[in-house]
């Protein structure tokens, strides 16, 4: 009874606040509209949600190493109700962004605990209750799309946050019902500089390739980002080797299949951003859907992916982690290579979107199971926090340099719609080389998988 509780509990909590994440899906493609700011902006809603995510996830999975999952937990909603609400009060586009810098502070604390609960109390069933809860958080990424285009269109985009808000304080409420797993409480430790000089490189990075839409790379507008990702990024190494309790462990790396891990996580983050972000916009330019029918269209993406996210945990247990993983970013990858490369619009979309949600709804629940593994007894929250800190980061690379790309693109000309329809050309073949180099790492995991067994039988 207590363990279907506590799987009711990660189940709900996860679809409610993954609706948060995508529900401004469907208006990216509109803030010139609403909010009077340039295009190439708008995927700043998911960028800086994105980078408040990773900074979250660098501190989450030590701090319910060292006080509980359960306080971090139902900290983590409130904060994700607080975001919305701020966003939907917002008197300006700045500070919807605001609101969404807090929900990705909020996020942060859910899946990846989620992930180490469920490790910490299913033994033996782990893998097939962490796809459930990542079956649960794809649901809520679809059904987000598909309510956030319906409100928006009937009652504009302010309704979209008062909806998602509602949600979310049930979701804080019901964390409560959440018991304590963590048997072994660590001391705590912050590593606050290498939280911030992280966060810094991150918004560098970001703030370098908007500077890189408008102006050539030794430009003042572009070089002094540069140069801040630069220094960032040593300071960030420079902390994490001389901390004690660093919040990203580089210790981890020295396993060799932990390394393979984060890798496979960065790159299969690119893949699913990527895929899931832009799919209702080029639905509206490829097909000249409108946002509701656009929001609609990725459904068939959305059924797959949660089929795929629940059989890939009962496969994990049963066949490996490693196979289930290498599965979903080989299927990723065919499904970037189709949505560009079959010559029928209409069958190139739909038949990419099936294939997507089959690759994209198997790849959590591998990832994490490796990498709670590899990292040992006693750190898993640290482990799921990094793998998934891993993923988020393809998330704010992937639409990064795809924000870049529209952002290159001409609007304006008689060959508008062609030009945008070659940007996103670009941008899903970015995603096909990501996910086939990904493909390639999970390959080289299944290999040291059975050679590490061959090694244990004799």
């Amino acid at each position: 009874m207590q363990g279907m509780k506590t799987l009711f509990v990660l189940i709900a909590t996860n679809f409610l606040s993954a609706m948060g994440i995508t529900i401004v899906v469907p208006f990216i493609g509109n803030v010139q509209a609403i909010f009077g700011v340039n295009p190439a902006y708008g995927i700043w809603i998911i960028t800086l949600f994105m980078l408040s995510y990773c900074m979250g996830m660098a501190l989450i999975g030590r701090l319910s190493d060292a006080v509980g999952r359960r306080p971090v937990y139902i900290t983590s909603m409130g904060i994700f109700a607080i975001g919305l609400l701020l966003s939907a009060l917002a008197p300006s586009f700045e500070w919807v962004l605001a609101g969404r810098f807090l929900q990705g502070i909020g996020a942060s604390g859910s899946l990846p605990i989620a992930q180490t609960i469920a490790y910490e109390r299913f033994g033996a069933r782990k893998g097939l209750v962490m796809g459930g809860i990542n079956a649960a958080f794809g649901i809520g990424v679809v059904t987000a799309i598909n309510l956030g285009g319906g409100i928006y269109a009937a009652l504009g985009w302010r309704a979209v946050f008062f909806a998602t808000f509602g949600l979310s304080l049930i979701g804080f409420v019901v964390s409560f019902l959440l018991p304590e797993t963590l048997r072994v409480r660590r001391r705590m430790s912050l590593d606050v500089g290498g939280i911030v000089s992280f966060g810094a490189a991150t918004a560098a990075f970001m703030l370098l390739f908007k500077g890189l839409a408008e102006e050539p790379f030794g430009s003042w507008a572009v070089l002094p980002y540069f140069i801040a990702f630069v220094v960032a990024v040593i300071v960030f190494l420079v902390i994490e080797r001389r901390v004690e309790e660093p919040g990203i462990d580089l210790r981890l790396f020295k396993n060799r299949v932990f390394g393979l891990v984060i890798l496979t996580s960065v790159l299969g983050g690119i893949g699913m951003f990527i895929f899931q972000t832009f799919l209702p916009s080029f639905a509206q330019v490829l097909l000249g859907y409108t946002v509701t029918q656009a929001a609609y269209s990725i459904d068939v993406m959305a059924a797959l992916m949660i089929l795929s996210a629940g059989l890939t945990g009962a496969a994990s247990d049963r066949f490996g982690p490693e196979r289930a993983l290498v599965f979903s970013l080989v299927s990723t990858a065919v499904a970037f290579y189709l949505i560009t490369a079959v010559p029928n619009p209409t069958l190139a979309y739909y038949l990419a979107s099936a294939v997507a949600g089959m690759g994209l709804g198997s790849l959590m629940t591998p990832i994490n199971v490796i990498g709670m593994r590899e990292g040992g007894p006693g750190r898993e929250g640290v482990s799921s926090g990094i793998v998934s800190l891993a993923r988020t980061t393809g998330g704010i690379i992937g639409p990064t340099i795809a924000g870049f790309i529209l952002a290159r693109t001409d609007f304006s000309s008689l060959f508008a719609l062609t030009n945008i329809l070659n940007a996103y050309t670009h941008i899903y073949r970015f995603g096909f080389w990501a996910l086939l180099v990904g493909s390639g790492a999970a390959i080289t995991l299944t290999i040291l998988k059975n050679k590490a067994q061959g090694a244990d039988v004799q």
